[in-house]
């Protein structure tokens, strides 16, 4: 049996990080019959980390202590903007996330009935280093908001990547943003 079908899904070179993870790839002729009209998941809509009690203080210290330099600096404007921001995050932290079906289909790709044509999706690429990075992300032409991140859940990204590839260039240079990977590691 070749090595694609021992169960195998990512390969990482000797040294390299695990953001450096590559998916395998299987050879086009099998992958040419295997190819399915439409692929259906269902994932959270994001991550969801239970917090200790720990978290919620120091957390707290931080907001107080960024609302106090707003005060200090007396800046309305900075003083509003963390405020806000420690609402937020306090909010999302105590929500369920909702479980979102998802499609990729022959038209494009689909998050609860919200439509994103191959049109205008330029690129996608897929961060797959689990348990906890597996994420579809694609790249539309939007001027605003136009990164768009799905989760993968137990979606297999061999199969996903193979399908994607028949409509959409694929950019095996992208990884996790910093940003993304500051909010993992912070539990925001």
């Amino acid at each position: 049996m070749p090595e694609w079908f021992k169960g195998t899904v990512l390969k990482t070179v000797k040294g390299e990080s695990p953001s450096e993870v590559r998916i395998l790839s299987l050879p086009p002729e099998i992958m040419k019959n295997k190819t399915p009209d439409n692929l259906t998941w269902e994932a959270p809509d994001r991550e969801h980390t239970t917090r200790a009690p720990v978290w919620y203080l120091l957390f707290g210290l931080v907001g107080l202590a960024l609302i106090l330099f707003g005060i200090y600096n007396h800046s309305l404007i900075m003083i509003v903007t963390f405020s806000i921001m420690i609402v937020s995050v306090l909010i999302l932290s105590v929500q369920k996330p909702q479980t979102i079906t998802y499609q990729a289909t022959k038209t494009g790709l689909v998050a609860n009935n919200v439509l994103y044509p191959y049109k205008i999706i330029k690129t996608f690429w897929i961060i797959y280093n689990p348990p906890r990075v597996k994420i579809l992300n694609f790249e539309t032409a939007a001027y605003l908001n136009n990164r768009i991140t799905f989760q993968l859940n137990h979606q297999d990204p061999v199969e996903l990547r193979w399908f994607l590839k028949q409509y959409l260039p694929e950019d095996l240079d992208r990884n996790e943003s910093v940003t993304e990977t500051l909010a993992r590691t912070l539990q925001i």
